[in-house]
């Protein structure tokens, strides 16, 4: 069985949520899949959450930047959520220069940046009480911002 990393889509959006170790030949391979769908069309957005990165190494750093770029060039914005104290460490001391990525703390903050946000109006809210979990569960839309 291949390994790849999900890449999700919410309507004009991408998400590619990075989770574990990434080694060399799955960066690339979700390098050229990305690029794949952003050349197909519709893609406004690109979102890589590092989250649940384990390491961002100075190959993963280099194929993320040129994705970056690349997607740039083609007319789609990227922004990363979720960068560690050390992969923040890593991009600067290898010098890598990202000016066509915006940054976010978290998942939450980079959809807003891409315009989704979630919209919530006091008379829609549903709220119930799961009793198998003991969670309030709410039930959300998301308003697609056209940029």
């Amino acid at each position: 069985m291949t390994e790849r990393i999900p890449i999700l889509s919410f309507w004009n959006v991408l998400l590619v949520p990075i989770q574990g170790e990434v080694h060399d030949r799955l960066a690339v391979d979700l390098c050229e899949e990305v690029l794949g769908r952003i050349h197909r069309g519709g893609v406004h957005a690109l979102v890589i959450d590092l989250t649940g990165a384990w390491m961002i190494d100075s190959h993963l750093c280099a194929v993320l930047s040129r994705l970056a770029t690349s997607a740039a060039l083609m007319g789609t914005r990227t922004v990363f959520s979720g960068m560690s104290p050390e992969a923040a460490l890593t991009v600067q001391t290898m010098g890598i220069d990202m000016p066509h990525v915006d940054t976010a703390r978290t998942l939450a903050n980079a959809l807003e940046l891409v315009g989704l946000r979630r919209v919530v109006e006091r008379d829609d809210i549903d709220l119930r009480v799961d009793d198998r979990v003991g969670a309030v569960r709410g039930e959300f839309a998301f308003d697609v911002e056209e940029r």
